[in-house]
């Protein structure tokens, strides 16, 4: 059947953390990754009692926006979707538009959930307007990403995007109407709609309504989800079990006139905080600072002069950004954290066991349309895709570890078997050994990159001197006469040796220096030097003397240069004086 209607689990999460040199994000992930391995290891070992020990694939997820230097390079946009400074604007705030944005990496875990944080809105401006925008959540077997020719789509006779769609065969949201895999779609016609698809493409969906209608009726819930932060989970289970949910918290609502728990290192109360409806905060029945709402589930709180963005992570909880990787403060609702209640998240469908293939890779992606005469403007604020298998990385390594995955996976599993002392001592010396080639590895790649820099700056700057003698000669050349301006050559001549006399005089000061030193260095510690210091110093007496003696040829060649630069000039002004005169007399005969 093409689809089919479900059952599952569920599960949190607790990401890890990067390493070493804090500035290089791709240093970061490698960290992340070396700690993925080892948590795998030990996770074997000591079974989690929940699925809260998880950890986050960083080329599948994201915070705020993808940038070049961090997993942009990861990810396919098209269309309107765009990486913007604060978040991934998915479709704009103009009808008639399309957005696409998928991964080019595979996700290779059986065990897995992605969890985002969206914010959709049509700014009041629809309101009586047919409205048929929509956006979609793709998990497939498929690789679109290698598959998208965004050229072809462009490049269509038609001049229209969604006939070059139609070309491309990409008709049901910018995807093909017999896709495989999972589809999460948010409706605004009839009235906001949540549905789930699982597709075998053995039959082809043609629109967005199409797709709905196919959804089991227990697939599909009526919910207000173009908020200023709707958050999604798809969770993905070992027997192939999947399990969507929603949470649509107002979180202007769910704050304004409630009592929060201020918790410094993120885990107890130190004071309560009580947020007002007309944006103070109060403590102690004193007013000590203000908030206001942000975009994606945040709110913007300042306390005691100090400013705070914390994101909304339940009804029950806020945590604090920017700590450079560090537990920041958060807020507990009622001073405790109780947990998320059940009520938080909405289950929108749930996919029985064996839906997902069980030897299959997954591809993740977003797609949208804001509307034929209407829009929806949709951002993504956050992405945070966890795995929860504890046999696997859960994505392509091969970017940090290169060649040695292979070594670090073998030695992993192999340090399971290790029981006595000696075993364990030897683990550790091949593990130290892999950390140490792995280390190794990427000086060198830095050291590369600086030289590969060093060499870039000198040609830049023989292309400036190019540049700088072709403009030379652009303005010394009379297009009139079809020939060099005397007076302008001359010019340029005075320069150089202007040029030359000052180099001249900051080499001979140089030199006077160098001498002087020596001097000083012979008379004040000549005699307590010891035989080595003495031969150094002689050396670079004698180094100063070739030094003054290449300094001197070269002013002397420098000056006959000149010189006979100055006797062709003078030549070929003799030579134009005779060709006037020539043309004169012809003229006069």
């Amino acid at each position: 059947a093409a689809c089919s209607g479900r059952s599952g689990g569920e599960g949190p999460q607790r990401p890890l953390s990067g390493l070493r040199r804090q500035d290089f994000p791709m240093i970061r992930r490698e960290a992340a990754l070396l700690l993925a391995l080892f948590a795998a290891d030990g996770l074997a070992r000591n079974p989690p009692r929940s699925q809260g020990n998880g950890w986050r694939m960083a080329h599948h997820s994201f915070d705020r926006t993808l940038t070049y230097d961090d997993t942009l390079g990861d990810w396919l946009a098209s269309a309107a979707t765009m990486a913007l400074r604060d978040r991934v604007q998915l479709l704009p705030s103009v009808p008639n538009r399309y957005g696409l944005l998928w991964s080019k990496k595979a996700i290779d875990t059986k065990h897995f959930e992605v969890r985002f944080t969206m914010s959709a809105t049509d700014n009041g401006e629809n309101k009586g307007t047919f409205k048929d925008g929509a956006v979609a959540f793709w998990l497939t077997p498929d690789n679109f990403a290698t598959k998208y020719d965004e050229q072809a789509i462009v490049t269509h006779r038609s001049k229209d995007w969604y006939t070059g769609l139609e070309a491309a065969g990409l008709t049901l949201l910018s995807n093909r109407p017999r896709f495989e895999g999972l589809a999460v779609v948010f409706m605004t016609s009839p009235r906001q709609t949540v549905a789930g698809l699982w597709s075998d493409g053995s039959v082809a969906i043609n629109s967005v309504g199409e797709l709905a209608d196919k959804a089991l009726p227990e697939h599909r819930r009526d919910l207000d989800w173009m908020t200023a932060g709707t958050q999604v989970r798809v969770e993905v289970h070992p027997d192939g079990s999947i399990i969507g949910s929603v949470m649509t918290l107002d979180v202007q609502k769910h704050l304004a006139g409630s009592l929060w728990g201020w918790a410094a290192d993120g885990v107890t109360s130190s004071f309560m905080l009580s947020f007002q409806a007309d944006g103070k905060v109060f403590r102690d029945n004193k007013n000590v600072g203000t908030w206001s709402m942000a975009t994606g589930s945040k709110v913007n709180v300042n306390i005691d002069e100090a400013a705070y963005v914390l994101r909304f992570e339940g009804s029950h909880r806020a945590v604090s950004e920017d700590q450079g990787g560090r537990q920041g403060p958060a807020l507990l609702y009622g001073g405790k954290d109780v947990g998320a209640p059940a009520s938080d998240w909405q289950v929108v469908f749930r996919l029985p066991p064996k839906t997902f293939p069980a030897h299959s890779q997954a591809f993740m992606g977003f797609s949208g349309f804001t509307g034929t005469k209407s829009y929806i403007e949709v951002d993504l604020h956050r992405l945070s895709s966890k795995n929860f298998d504890q046999k696997t990385i859960g994505e392509d390594g091969s970017d940090v570890l290169e060649e040695s995955i292979e070594d670090w996976m073998k030695v992993l599993e192999e340090e399971k078997r290790y029981v006595s002392q000696a075993t364990q001592a030897e683990a550790v010396v091949r593990l130290t050994s892999l950390l140490s080639k792995h280390v190794d590895r990427f000086d060198k790649a830095g050291q590369k990159i600086q030289s590969d820099l060093g060499n870039m700056e000198v040609t830049l700057d023989n292309i400036g001197n190019d540049i700088g003698n072709y403009l030379a000669a652009a303005q010394a050349f009379s297009f009139d006469s079809n020939g060099f301006e005397v007076e302008e050559v001359r010019g340029h001549l005075a320069g150089i040796r202007s040029v030359l006399a000052k180099n001249k005089n900051v080499h001979d000061h140089k030199i006077s220096v160098v001498h002087q030193t020596i001097k000083e260095l012979k008379a004040a510690g000549g005699s307590g030097m010891s035989t080595e210091n003495r031969l150094k110093v002689e050396g670079v007496h004698h180094q100063a003397s070739v030094l003054e003696q290449h300094a001197s040829r070269g002013s002397t060649q420098t000056n006959v240069l000149l010189f006979v630069i100055v006797l062709s000039v003078a030549g070929l002004g003799m030579l134009f004086l005779s060709r006037m005169r020539y043309y004169e007399k012809k003229h006069y005969i």
